[in-house]
């Protein structure tokens, strides 16, 4: 039996779940696809509900796995075989320059998400309008100090991919709620002339202190919900047109931006049914990793030893991931001691 645990994802919960082993006397592969770890954690500028220095936080971790002895991190590295049973799995790992092959006792698969790429809502000017936006591109912006600064309007669109069964996906996102809080907040604290948009189907705050992150938008940085589905945005003389309904009030809402920032829908990492096939695994109908018993055994893939962590298995959020990746760390403990 091999004492070894392959985990595949740098992210969040990969990271959690590296280290976790580690403190506990195992050793790990930790293996990671792009050249650094940190996966959409390190995309962020602030957390929520707390506006935390996300880039710092992910840092710190990042350095922790790095300086564990017992960790070995490898980067640009993919999972291409997979073959054995709990104790005993003989992977194959294909680096940039190498294919080498490793025995593991248990496997983690903790490989993100992905944001969906809104181009079916042709409605709403995204890849034709430069002021059109995804939540992921404004971070990048606000990271970049490039937020539209006096007096502009900017409008969050919220379910552009989730909860739409004509273009996207049936779930909820579970995190769009509060992270277009989020960045309404940035804007206002980056910019206090600007005024903040909000266009909503309902209000999903499922985590402690998310209800009132964002109310706090509301109440404390005049940022404007308006319940309703935004219909069109047109691009006119260098401004944009949103259109929507306000279905509180049953009345059709024009509004003029500067910006437009979209929610899209957080989605299966890319190559997540390809993965599964290696690891002989199951993944649910969107392409999800499926866990065996969701309600008692969350991390439990549909094999015995390969265990799941964060995000890769459906949205959600920093806390959950970083939970499950410390769960899984202690499954996979249990079966390589």
């Amino acid at each position: 039996m091999s004492k070894k645990t392959l985990v595949i994802g740098g992210g969040i919960a990969g990271i959690t779940a590296a280290q976790k082993i580690a403190q506990n006397g195992g050793e790990v592969i930790l293996i990671e696809k792009e050249d650094a770890l940190g996966g959409n954690f390190a995309k962020l500028t602030y957390t929520f509900p707390v506006l935390g220095d996300a880039k710092s936080l992910v840092s710190q971790e990042v350095q922790k796995v790095q300086a564990a002895p017992s960790i070995e991190v490898l980067t640009n590295t993919t999972l291409t075989a997979c073959q054995g049973s709990v104790g005993s799995f003989s992977v194959e790992l294909k680096t940039m320059n190498e294919t080498r092959q490793e025995t593991v006792g248990a496997i983690i698969v903790a490989a993100g998400f992905h944001y969906m790429e809104p181009t079916a809502y042709t409605e709403y000017s995204y890849g034709r309008s430069p002021k059109v936006v995804t939540s992921l591109e404004f971070e990048k912006m606000a990271a970049e100090n490039r937020l539209p600064q006096g007096n502009v309007r900017v409008v969050f669109v919220h379910c552009v991919g989730s909860r739409d069964k004509a273009k996207g996906y049936v779930y909820c996102s579970k995190i769009c709620c509060s992270y277009s809080a989020k960045h309404a907040i940035m804007l206002k604290k980056a910019n206090p002339e600007s005024k903040a948009y909000v266009f909503y189907i309902d209000i999903r705050a499922l985590g402690k202190g998310y209800e009132e992150f964002i109310r706090s938008a509301m109440e404390e940085y005049n940022v404007r919900y308006i319940r309703g589905r935004v219909a069109k945005v047109l691009e006119s003389e260098g401004k944009l047109l949103v259109r929507a309904e306000d279905s509180l009030m049953g009345n059709p809402v024009e509004v003029e931006a500067d910006l437009v920032v979209l929610a899209s829908a957080m989605e299966p990492p890319v190559g997540s049914r390809e993965l599964a096939n290696i690891l002989g695994i199951a993944t649910d109908e969107y392409g999800f990793f499926q866990d065996v018993e969701s309600n008692v055994r969350p991390c439990h893939s549909s094999k015995p030893g390969i265990f799941l962590a964060g995000s890769c298995t459906q949205p959600m959020e920093i806390a959950s991931a970083v939970a499950m990746g410390g769960l899984s760390a202690s499954e996979a403990l249990a079966v390589t001691r």
